[in-house]
């Protein structure tokens, strides 16, 4: 389920911070933050390929933006790639 693969990014994320030694945490941080842009960018891309699959599946932008906690709008925005910095 999707809350599955969230909840392993976030176990991930908070696995940085139960890292005994300081300059190993603050080490892995940096190489994180450092790929951080691509990282974003790929997570947009997933983002955006899901939202035109479903509304190829014949789900409204409305639908779509319900399930992803953002309005219809937003969603078709998301579509056309016009949203990328947002959630």
């Amino acid at each position: 389920m999707v809350a599955g693969e969230v909840e392993r990014v976030r176990e991930a994320l908070r696995a940085l911070e139960a890292i005994p030694d300081a300059l190993d945490r603050a080490a892995a941080c940096a190489e994180l933050l450092r790929e951080w842009p691509e990282l974003h960018r790929l997570v947009a891309d997933v983002r955006q390929q899901a939202v035109r699959t479903a509304k190829d599946q014949g789900h409204t932008f409305r639908e779509i933006g319900e399930r992803m906690s953002v309005t219809g709008e937003t969603a078709g925005q998301i579509a056309a790639g016009k949203n990328r910095a947002s959630s």
